[in-house]
């Protein structure tokens, strides 16, 4: 089951004023509307759960309140499943519990970003560098909350015009991006390793 939850830009936050006496609109920013989501999705944590913990700027809202939430003693007994080494180092520092899938095979709820969102809650995910773990982590969810914001909705998927992620292993690796790029040679598709990432 997965949840998408995004947040558009509201033109204005309505401050209950009359007209002639409201101040100017206040314009919230990308990152702060990200913010908004991210907490909305924390609605979702209850007591005792184990969560997957996402990866991405978005993401990374949503494990800095349940941490907060875990300080306040709101949230008790959660396990942490990170799903990057940069999400396990700040999952830590805010000292978050975690394990892994071995110990945990089943995720009660996991909560990560998406690259791309289609109408039909396709997604694309892995630009940031954590394809694989995010995938086995979400794979083994019971639900998944994504978190988009509108720069995200997309009519179809690879509507961004942004690269489309693949995992590969190294071994052989020129040869498996020669396939790729060969698969989509018709839509002028370059295949590019990239060595940098978030596992």
């Amino acid at each position: 089951m997965a949840i998408a939850i995004s947040a558009e830009k509201p033109s204005s936050v309505e401050t209950g004023l009359s007209p002639l006496s409201s101040p100017p609109p206040v314009i919230l920013t990308q990152d702060e509307l990200k913010k908004i989501a991210a907490y909305k999705a924390v609605e979702f944590v209850e007591s005792g759960m184990v969560l997957g913990l996402g990866t991405g700027s978005t993401a990374k809202h949503a494990v800095d309140r349940i941490g907060e939430l875990l300080r306040q003693g709101k949230l008790t007994n959660i396990v942490g499943i990170p799903t990057s080494k940069k999400t396990h180092e700040q999952a830590v520092s805010l000292g978050i519990p975690l394990s892994d899938l071995d110990s945990y095979p089943v995720v009660d709820l996991a909560i990560d970003g998406a690259d791309e969102v289609d109408p039909f809650m396709n997604l694309v995910k892995g630009r940031g560098g954590s394809l694989l773990r995010e995938k086995m982590v979400e794979g083994a969810c019971k639900k998944f909350v994504v978190i988009v914001d509108e720069s995200k909705l997309v009519p179809h998927l690879g509507g961004s015009g942004l690269a489309m992620p693949v995992e590969v292993v190294p071994y052989c690796w020129k040869f498996t991006a020669k396939r790729l790029q060969d698969l989509f040679e018709d839509c002028g598709c370059v295949a590019k390793l990239r060595t940098t990432g978030a596992e």
